[in-house]
């Protein structure tokens, strides 16, 4: 017997040739003609197929268009990864002086910074803990990314300049120190400075009384009343030079109050007195008996500075200041030969790891960290406690002053003795 069906109707009965009595219709899937099974088709089964596709379809043009934002559409985050260490041996020119070359490496070391990131970029920082990322409001704060690269720059010229002057007067040269003025280190906002000043000027007088020092300075605007004009000749920072100023210029400045309610608690005084509204170092410069050059290419920051005292020290002296050992030194130096906090120490103990380094030279300090914002006490790790955490066997000392960092090469195997027989002696 051969069943038939209707595409209009599939639920009416079907009536049987044979008997005339009504039974229903076999299931669809049993209805064949022939050896093939013939398949029922309604207006709804047909939308609903097609309402799939386009959903489908939909689906495929929104996850192609996410991957693409994903993947082009910058976020405002840095990721923070280890970077690279350099050999500071080979980046260290000295002229009308004997050098040498020594077997071991001194090495300095980086952070790689992405500014801009994609979501992959972010996500990928999320699931790899030696990866950091951080907003660019705490990268850069108020800068732009140019001011940010220039104020690095300039921070590592003058890390070079005190590395020289350091090295060279452990080695026992002479220098001849000349005062230049008073360099403005910041300008505080709702204060005479604000829009007048900026970070890097070079204060050189003072209603047409020369000021060298901060305590010049002070002692020249406090014979002035709180509300009085101050005539100041100012010299601009040669970027090329920064010992030396591309131009100067007048300008008038408006002495406000130290007590002033509207400058920031960590600013503000409880004492009335005449406040230019600056934050100041005092600035000069030191005649060398030879020239040194450090080539840092586009590396920014501070942080090589006890690096390349330690190379200059070795370059300029017979022996090997490192034993043969490949060490890796990070933190700031001052013209005192003291050895300051640096950031992203997690990131350089990974890079330094990595480049098998022997000792790892990271400063001593600190563990009293202040909120900048509150002023508020934070709980950090210092600098050596954050290296030990990260590295996984290698030899990391933290070091307070260069004599520090000295005895601890010392100690690992280096040829140390001659620098304390010139300099400092060491303590017993």
């Amino acid at each position: 017997m051969t069943h038939t069906s209707s595409n209009e109707d599939t639920t009416s009965p079907m009536v049987s040739a044979g008997t005339g009595a009504s039974q229903p219709p076999p299931p669809l899937a049993d209805q064949r003609v022939g050896s093939r099974p013939l398949i029922s088709s309604s207006p709804v089964t047909s939308r609903a197929n097609g309402l799939w596709r386009l959903f489908g379809g939909s689906l495929i043009v929104v996850v192609l268009l996410a991957a693409a934002a994903a993947s082009f559409v910058p976020l405002p985050y840095y990721r923070i990864s280890p970077g690279s260490v350099y050999d500071t041996i080979e980046r260290i020119s000295v002229l009308d002086q004997s050098v040498y070359v020594p077997e071991g490496d001194i090495g300095f070391v980086t952070v790689s910074q992405t500014a801009n990131i994609s979501a992959w970029q972010w996500l990928d920082a999320r699931l790899d803990d030696t990866l950091e990322i951080k907003h660019e409001d705490e990268v850069i704060g108020d800068q732009t990314p140019d001011e940010k690269r220039e104020a690095d720059r300039r921070r590592m010229q003058l890390s070079k300049d005190a590395a020289v002057v350091v090295a060279l007067e452990r080695l026992g040269h002479e220098l001849i120190v000349t005062p230049l003025g008073v360099e403005v280190a910041a300008v505080f906002d709702c204060s005479g400075a604000d829009g007048v000043l900026g970070t890097g000027d070079l204060i050189l007088a003072v209603d047409g009384t020369e000021v060298f020092d901060t305590t010049g300075l002070v002692a020249e605007l406090g014979e002035r009343e709180v509300g009085a004009t101050a005539e100041l000749l100012v010299g601009r920072l040669d970027p090329e030079n920064a010992a030396l100023t591309s131009e100067t210029e007048l300008v008038s400045v408006v002495l406000g109050s130290a007590a002033a309610p509207c400058l920031a608690d960590d600013v503000r005084s409880d004492e009335e007195r005449p406040f230019i509204g600056i934050g100041t170092s005092n600035y000069f410069t030191e005649d060398l008996p030879f020239e040194v050059g450090i080539e840092t290419g586009r590396v920014g920051g501070p942080s090589a500075g006890l690096a390349f005292t330690l190379a200059i020290l070795d370059v300029l002296t017979d022996g090997e200041l490192t034993g043969g050992l490949n060490v890796v030194a990070t933190g700031t130096i001052d013209r005192g030969g003291n050895v300051g906090a640096v950031g992203g120490v997690r990131h350089k103990t990974v890079a330094a790891e990595r480049s098998g380094a022997d000792l790892f030279l990271v400063p001593l300090c600190c563990d009293n960290w202040v909120d900048p914002e509150t002023g508020e006490p934070i709980d950090l790790p210092s600098n050596y406690e954050e290296a030990v955490e990260h590295r996984d066997d290698m030899h990391v000392v933290g070091v307070a002053t260069l004599d520090d960092a000295l005895r601890a090469i010392g100690e690992a195997g280096g040829d140390v003795e001659r620098f304390f027989e010139i300099g400092p002696e060491p303590d017993s």
